[in-house]
């Protein structure tokens, strides 16, 4: 069983590196082409215009529910509405370049971008119902300084993307990955295959999320094996909405930042919105290109090499990061 799960998990590995380095690249290039002042500028104003902008910037950011919140506290003290700030905290976590890029290799197309845009709606919808709370604003803050802006353009691109965000997702996706692994290698799918698509799987799901840290990215191989394990679509979206954007560790930091009474309408729009996007997800999943079967066996050796060399790479740069991320 040891040795099933070792293969699992180093196949599952393989599928995910080729995105997930691309991804890193990308993080890194959006890192120098999207500026601070331009997030100060468009985010710091009142209104749906900011909800709006926020949660198009938090798709795409490679952030954690756990890295999300710096970048969240920056924008609230120079400015940024309850509304805007909350569409931020939700979206962004959800997913990501990173994120979109694994979805497409382990989850399929359909699955890919049905998770950008619940993370987008979701943002929107929470951030228009917390601008309707009273918000006296924060002071704002000092600007960030730091010796990284002196780098030329190619430094930062290779610091952020495959120092920083790796450094920052090493270890959640370690464990996603060992996760995967183990859920592929022990789990029989006949037993959740009666569970399937009902309310009562998605609202167990959600109570087994919520207090969990599990990040986007690292949480995909996680729902590939549910997927596959039996579970529908929608089921396993909800874990993949519930998980990243609602944990325990991160409640408290959110209340401070938008108010203890905000912070509870975050958490019960972050489930409630989980449960509808996955019903949304089962009602659409046969008409979508779901799961492409990334973790079931390779037969295509020609990639073989070129997924192996990815992998390597992968681990390397994570150790990298994680590393550098200590110094």
């Amino acid at each position: 069983m040891l040795l099933d799960i070792l293969q699992a998990c180093w196949h599952t590995l393989e599928m995910m590196a080729p995105y997930l380095l691309l991804g890193f690249l990308l993080s890194g290039i959006m890192a120098v082409l999207l500026p601070v002042s331009w997030v100060k500028t468009h985010l710091a104003q009142p209104g749906k215009a900011s909800v709006l902008k926020s949660a198009l910037l938090g798709v795409p950011l490679p952030l954690c529910s756990c890295g999300v919140l710096p970048v969240a506290t920056w924008i609230r003290r120079h400015g940024a509405s309850k509304g805007a700030t909350g569409s931020f905290l939700l979206a962004t976590p959800q997913t990501g370049v990173d994120g979109f890029l694994v979805a497409l290799g382990l989850l399929g197309l359909g699955f890919a971008l049905f998770i950008p845009f619940a993370a987008f709606v979701s943002g929107v919808v929470l951030g228009l119902i917390l601008n309707r709370f009273p918000d006296p604003g924060f002071a704002p803050g000092d600007e960030d300084r730091s010796q990284a802006n002196a780098l030329p353009w190619w430094k930062k691109v290779f610091r952020h993307g495959f120092v920083v965000i790796a450094g920052d997702i090493a270890i959640p996706l370690s464990v996603g990955v060992l996760l995967a692994g183990v859920i592929s290698a022990v789990v029989d799918p006949n037993q959740f295959s009666s569970m399937g698509s009902g309310l009562t799987a998605k609202l167990l799901v959600v109570l087994a999320a919520t207090p969990l840290y599990v990040c986007a990215t690292a949480s995909l191989p996680i729902a590939a094996s549910l997927l596959l394990a039996g579970l529908s679509p929608g089921t396993v979206f909800v874990f993949l909405m519930a998980g990243p954007a609602t944990n325990a560790a991160t409640f408290t930091t959110i209340s401070k930042l938008i108010g203890r009474k905000e912070a509870l309408v975050y958490l019960g729009c972050a489930l409630l919105l989980a449960l509808g996007m996955g019903m949304l997800l089962d009602l659409l999943a046969p008409m979508l290109p779901i799961l492409q079967g990334e973790l079931q066996h390779d037969h295509d050796h020609e990639q073989g090499w070129f997924r192996v060399l990815s992998a390597l790479g992968l681990i390397a740069v994570l150790v990298y990061g994680k590393w550098k991320k200590g110094h």
